[in-house]
């Protein structure tokens, strides 16, 4: 039996970008099915912004830049980061319409690139126009589908519903009820998956 895992994950997050490789994997390892749910209250329009006090944010900084260090992961952290962040609409929605098409992990990790790995606004025309040739998609049809109501919606839904069901911050692995949160997290996900004993053989 094919368990499902769901990863709630957020463009505007600096974890999430550290743990997208090690994320990428869980599906390789395991006989699962992952949903990948793009989970931002600012894209869904519920919240202004991401609602960090200083001090944690200032902590945020000094840990990411120390986490991108020892993963040898390339890293623009931002000394005026959570106040001034790229708008995560655009790249949010882009998540959603790349689902449909197969290509979430895909979008996500050369998405995170641009915007931790480059530290550029990811939501410029151009990117837009280059992923597109990289993922061999018409890009007309990709601007129309973002653009969309439907889309606009489905990124409402998909943060209400991961409210709903506890998630709070990201990177969030869900399998079943049970919440895994942070990176640091992630090998007792992957501990409860052999559990479950949906290891590829």
């Amino acid at each position: 039996m094919i368990q499902t895992v769901e990863i709630f994950y957020s463009f505007q997050c600096p974890y999430s970008y550290l743990a997208i490789d090690r994320l990428a994997q869980i599906e390789s390892k395991f006989d699962i099915k992952v949903l990948w749910q793009p989970f931002s209250g600012k894209a869904s329009g519920q919240t202004s912004g991401q609602q960090i006090s200083p001090e944690r944010a200032s902590y945020i900084r000094e840990d990411v830049v120390r986490l991108a260090k020892a993963m040898e992961l390339p890293l623009v952290m931002k000394g005026s980061w959570p106040e001034e962040d790229f708008d995560p609409e655009k790249s949010t929605r882009g998540a959603v319409v790349a689902g449909d098409l197969d290509l979430s992990l895909e979008y996500n990790i050369k998405m995170f690139h641009r915007w931790w790995g480059e530290g550029e606004d990811a939501n410029q025309q151009d990117f837009f126009v280059e992923l597109c040739d990289d993922l061999d998609i018409d890009p007309n049809e990709f601007a129309g589908r973002i653009s969309s109501t439907d889309t606009r919606e489905r990124v409402k839904g998909i943060f209400k519903r991961g409210r709903k069901l506890g998630v709070f911050d990201t990177p969030t692995i869900l399998i079943g009820e049970e919440r895994f949160q942070g990176i640091d997290r992630i090998a007792m996900a992957e501990e409860r998956l052999l559990e479950l004993g949906v290891n590829r053989k």
